[in-house]
């Protein structure tokens, strides 16, 4: 759907709300009038846009686009006051974003906000493959065949006292074994328990898996899984070996010309493995089990929570994997952005039907918890939104104005998620 934008340059100071910058004093900084960055169709959105002062010749280009996709209009203003605003709005549900750049000699500033409009009214851009239930069917239908040869080992390095931490690896498809680190509260239980999926950090960093005990010290029993089927707990240099030969390849594209060989079905199976071993534990209540993760982990969480009825909710923070199909509209898209732009295979636009965490999010009708970074250029804020409108089931959602991807990975959001998923458990058993 098109959209018109209407951009004026008012070069003065509208008397916009004091709300705080997101950068410093010497930086270039833009605000909008509104704190929380959130208008509805038919508002104008101001971005208000300070500089350092200097007395020499100097340069402002500005961008506004579709979240970070689409380009609406761009331009360059010469020698510009501090204090001028940007007036811009958007036609249809989505996130308009302004990127800066200041242009001084030898130094070049940046800056950038995002306004969203109408976000609850976003929504995916493709829709299920019609024999998606049977898709999954088959996959859940190949795990249970698969003998689960749990294999638990009370760990040498414990976590402080309160909680009992082991290695667990389970049988899973393909000949696949999918490993994890089970951390257990004192007591007997039984207690609720969560499946937590490890993103996609990079480096050596992938081959680790935070053990997320603080579910644990919240009297909850987790299972943190790692998506590649490694083994942990080894030391750095074999995992830097690993990681010299390549191993795992660069997972999020491979077989991604048919969904039945495509990397991340071995691990949604994975994960639905790791409810199996939950279930089989008799300080688990199996009435109350989650799936939780963050980026890649969230993406993972979405299509397991939407694949595995046993599922009882589902917390995620900035969930990737979400509205592959954007690329063929000129809409932003998830990591790690299966449908390319330029060239789309058919084939790639089949398997992402499957794999895609917004259209699966729409068979999801347990309670859900979501976050989203309004300035996420790898989980941009429109997709997650497109997930978040899919969902059948109660709801709610908490957005971080002007916040990056990696900007959103502080530890108050890791409590945040075990917060909720605290409530939705305490609501469940009233």
């Amino acid at each position: 759907m098109p959209r018109q934008l209407v951009l004026f340059l008012l070069l003065a100071c509208l008397g916009l709300p004091q709300a705080a910058f997101p950068a410093g004093a010497d930086s270039l900084r833009v605000r909008t009038d509104r704190a929380d960055c959130l208008y509805t169709l038919g508002d104008t959105a101001l971005f208000k846009v300070e500089f350092p002062s200097s007395g020499s010749q100097f340069r402002l280009s500005y961008r506004f686009s579709a979240d970070d996709a689409r380009t609406l209009e761009q331009g360059v203003l010469e020698s510009p006051r501090s204090g001028l605003t940007l007036r811009s709005s958007l036609d249809c549900p989505g996130f308009l974003r302004l990127d800066l750049r200041l242009y001084t000699g030898k130094d070049t500033l940046r800056a950038a906000t995002s306004a969203g409009f109408s976000v609850r009214s976003i929504q995916p851009v493709g829709s299920r493959p019609q024999d998606w239930r049977m898709f999954w069917a088959q996959g859940l239908g190949e795990v249970t065949r698969v003998e689960m040869d749990p294999r638990v080992e009370r760990w040498r390095e414990q976590p402080a006292a309160g909680v009992i931490r082991y290695r667990v690896s389970l049988a899973n498809v393909e000949g696949s074994r999918i490993w994890g680190w089970l951390s257990v509260p004192d007591g007997a239980g039984p207690f609720p328990a969560v499946v937590y999926i490890q993103g996609a950090p990079g480096g050596l960093e992938e081959y680790h898996t935070d053990p997320m005990e603080v579910y644990a010290r919240r009297g909850m029993v987790v299972l943190a899984i790692n998506p590649h089927g490694l083994e942990l707990g080894r030391e750095d240099s074999y995992y830097q070996s690993l990681m010299e030969r390549g191993v795992p390849a660069w997972g999020p594209s491979q077989g991604a010309d048919d969904p039945y060989r495509y990397y991340f079905r071995r691990v949604v199976l994975g994960a639905v493995r790791a409810v199996d071993y939950l279930c089989s534990r008799p300080d688990v209540d199996s009435s109350r089990i989650a799936v939780a993760g963050a980026s890649q982990g969230g993406g993972l969480s979405l299509l397991t929570a939407a694949v595995d009825r046993r599922i009882r909710a589902v917390t995620v923070h900035v969930p990737a994997m979400c509205d592959y199909s954007g690329a063929l509209v000129e809409r932003p898209t998830g990591w790690p952005h299966l449908i390319p732009e330029d060239s789309p295979d058919p084939r790639v636009i089949r398997t992402a039907g499957y794999f895609d965490a917004a259209l699966a999010a729409g068979m999801i009708r347990v309670p859900a918890f979501f976050t989203v970074s309004y300035l996420d250029q790898s989980c941009p804020a429109t997709t997650v939104y497109s997930a978040f409108n899919s969902l059948r089931g109660p709801k709610e959602i908490v957005g971080f104005p002007n916040t990056t991807h990696p900007g959103s990975f502080v530890p108050e959001n890791d409590s945040l998620l075990v917060h909720k998923l605290q409530d939705i458990f305490s609501r469940k058993g009233k």
